[in-house]
C-alpha cells in the first residue's frame, strides 16, 4: 500500500537524511521521493552539517552512529543555527534511555527505532509537517503573555517593559509545547495528542520524555502565580489562564521565512 502526497502541493518539502549506511539510505531515499519529497542523502555527519549550511531543509532524519560527526554533534550544530527546523533520531532498539533523554535535550523532535517500515516513516513524516508547516499567511513566533513576552525564535523569555535582557530560557522542545499551550488556553489537551504533535508517536520513551519538559515548563509558568498547567488524570493537561491574562500572538508574513 502506497501512501501519497497531496499533489496540490508545488514545493515539496525538502528533506535532509544522514545515514551512513550506504545502502539502506539509498532505499529510504528513493522510497520518500516516491511519494512526493526531495531527499539529500549525507552517509556522516561532518558531510550532513556542510549540505544543511548550504540549502534550506524542512526535516532532518539523522542516524545517532555516524562518522566525523555522530547524530548528537550534528544535531547541536542544527540547533545553534535553527531552533524549530524538525530533527528525528533513527535509533537502534537497544538504545539507552539516558541517550534519548539527551537527544530530547539538544532538541529533537522525536525517534524513529530501527527496523523501521518505510510506510511508517512516510505517515510520520507527513503528520509531523502538516503541523509544523501549514498553508497559512502568517507564522507564529511568540506571544505576549500577561507582563511577559515568549519568544520562539531566540527560545526566550523577556520582561514587556525590558526587552533587551532576558530573563529566562527555554530549549527548541519546550518551545513547541509552550506555542502549543498558549495557542489553546483553558482547553483540555489530550496526552495522546500532544504526544503525537510533538514527538511525532505516542510511546513509552516519548511519554517518559513528555512528563520531564511538562515539569520544566511548570517551573516557567511560576512567574504568573494566576496561571496553573492542571494535570487531569487519565485524560491530560490543560493551561489556566484568567480572561484578562490571555496569551497575544506575536507573527511574521510567511515570506519571512526562518533561516
Amino acid at each position: 500500500m502506497e501512501l501519497t502526497m497531496n499533489t496540490a502541493v508545488t514545493k515539496p518539502h525538502r528533506i535532509l537524511l544522514a545515514e551512513d549506511d550506504k545502502a539502506w539510505g539509498d532505499i529510504v531515499k528513493r522510497n520518500l521521493e516516491s511519494v512526493g519529497y526531495q531527499v539529500e542523502h549525507c552517509c556522516n555527519g561532518h558531510e550532513a552539517w556542510e549540505e544543511f549550511q548550504r540549502k534550506r531543509y524542512d526535516l532532518l532524519l539523522v542516524d545517532i552512529m555516524m562518522p566525523k560527526k555522530n547524530g548528537f554533534e550534528l544535531a547541536q550544530a542544527v540547533r545553534v543555527r535553527n531552533s524549530l527546523i524538525p530533527i528525528f533520531f533513527l535509533s537502534a532498539e537497544k538504545t539507552m534511555d539516558a541517550d534519548r533523554l539527551r537527544g530530547f535535550e539538544l532538541g529533537a523532535d522525536g525517534y524513529i527505532v530501527k527496523p523501521f517500515s518505510l510506510l511508517e516513516l512516510q505517515r510520520r513524516i507527513k503528520a509531523f509537517l502538516k503541523w509544523t508547516r501549514p498553508v497559512k499567511s502568517e507564522l507564529l513566533v511568540g506571544h505576549v503573555f500577561g507582563d511577559y513576552t515568549y519568544n520562539y525564535r531566540k527560545l526566550k523569555v523577556y520582561k514587556n517593559n525590558n526587552m533587551g535582557e532576558a530573563i529566562a530560557t527555554f530549549s527548541p522542545t519546550e518551545a513547541k509545547i509552550i506555542r502549543y499551550f498558549f495557542s489553546r488556553p483553558n482547553i483540555i489537551i489530550k496526552k495522546d495528542e500532544l504526544l503525537m504533535k510533538i514527538w511525532g508517536k505516542d510511546d513509552f520513551h516519548a511519554s517518559r520524555s513528555m512528563d520531564v519538559f511538562v515539569g520544566k515548563i511548570r517551573k516557567q509558568l511560576r512567574i504568573e502565580p494566576r496561571v496553573t498547567l492542571e494535570t487531569i488524570f487519565n485524560v491530560g493537561l490543560r493551561l489556566n489562564v484568567p480572561e484578562d491574562l490571555l496569551p497575544e500572538k506575536i507573527t511574521i508574513p510567511l515570506q519571512n521565512k526562518l533561516q
